[in-house]
């Protein structure tokens, strides 16, 4: 696995958002989150002079802004909805599916099909989103985005014999991330492809912190953090793919003292676009350090969710897919069962 750390912010803004993590006691209970969705439509809806757009409270954790009308998907001439699904032990998933639907009124103006799913485990979050513009050009005010996300929030507490309990230290997350962003096609007026993905982090309820994003633009060359791409990570002509272990900050702890951890997993796709992260954005270890922001290396690390962080096995890929297909199938079910 190969290794990359990004820093994203001047050291000012730097030190004054670790300022801002301060070592208040732990007060969130674990838990998972999961979301799926996809909007599309011709925008031609009933609401009196239009509709405007605002990013989703759905998604606020996030770094990054999903715009949803603010009058009501329905009442603004779209369709389609955004699912999520909260627990406390994992897995918990959520998948979302919408059929294809029209983008206007004018013959040629073609429709729209996503889906999305996601799955949440303390283990591991997964991500996907799905986004098709079939043939024909879209109308000025129509939508077609699909988004899925996953959230895990936990309380962890370090200990170690080196080191006094109630002693400051620092604490380093380690987080393994693959998977791959798509658009495809030669770039045409009206005819978009766009896909996104991000990684945020809070620490003990301070800022949001974004570990990484990746994007994929139709015709454009992929970035991860707008850095050059890691080792590990290839990108060519409306495709981004790839697989490394991504840092955070150094962290404010104090030992044997307990603080909070949420992390979230964010895919988007928009027009004609796939975002696939779904076996992917895991904690797969951490760095602890004294008050000297010395090495501490031999230290106990325990949740309260009951998660070895140190030794949590990766999910395969299939074993995702296939608890993923047995979720939609039950959700299809659930549908028919409601109709009838």
């Amino acid at each position: 696995m190969h290794t990359h750390q990004f820093f994203h912010w001047p050291v000012r803004v730097g030190l004054a958002w670790l300022a801002a993590c301060a070592l208040s006691p732990a007060t969130a209970a674990p838990s998972l989150t999961a979301y799926a969705g996809s909007v599309g439509g011709s925008g031609i809806g009933t609401v009196p002079g239009g509709c405007g757009n605002a990013p989703s409270p759905v998604f606020s954790f996030f770094s990054f802004n999903f715009n949803l009308p603010i009058e009501g998907i329905g009442p603004c001439g779209y369709s389609g909805a955004v699912i999520q699904s909260t627990a406390t032990t994992g897995p918990v998933g959520s998948s979302y599916t919408l059929p294809p639907v029209s983008l206007g009124p004018l013959t040629g103006s073609g429709s729209f099909d996503g889906s999305a799913q996601s799955i949440a485990n303390y283990t591991g979050l997964g991500a996907t989103a799905h986004a098709n513009i079939g043939t024909g050009r879209p109308g000025g005010n129509s939508m077609f985005q699909s988004i899925g996300a996953a959230t895990f929030q936990d309380t962890l507490i370090a200990t170690s014999p080196l080191v006094a309990n109630l002693s400051a230290g620092f604490v380093r997350y380690h987080f393994s991330v693959d998977g791959s962003l798509q658009s495809l096609g030669v770039p045409e007026p009206g005819y978009f492809g766009d896909t996104y993905m991000v990684l945020d982090m809070q620490h003990q309820n301070g800022l949001v912190y974004q570990v990484l994003n990746a994007t994929v633009r139709r015709g454009g060359i992929g970035t991860i953090s707008n850095r050059p791409l890691p080792a590990g990570w290839v990108t060519s002509t409306g495709s981004l793919s790839g697989a490394s272990t991504f840092f955070s900050f150094d962290f404010p702890i104090n030992w044997g003292q307990a603080w909070d951890l949420k992390v979230g997993l964010l895919a988007w796709a928009y027009g004609s676009a796939d975002s696939n992260f779904l076996s992917t954005a895991r904690l797969s270890g951490v760095s602890l350090f004294d008050a000297n922001r010395q090495p501490v290396n031999t230290f106990s690390l325990s949740a309260a969710s009951g998660t070895d962080y140190l030794a949590a096995p990766v999910p395969e890929p299939k074993t995702w897919a296939l608890w993923l297909m047995g979720l939609a199938g039950l959700a299809w079910l659930g549908r028919r069962q409601r109709a009838a």
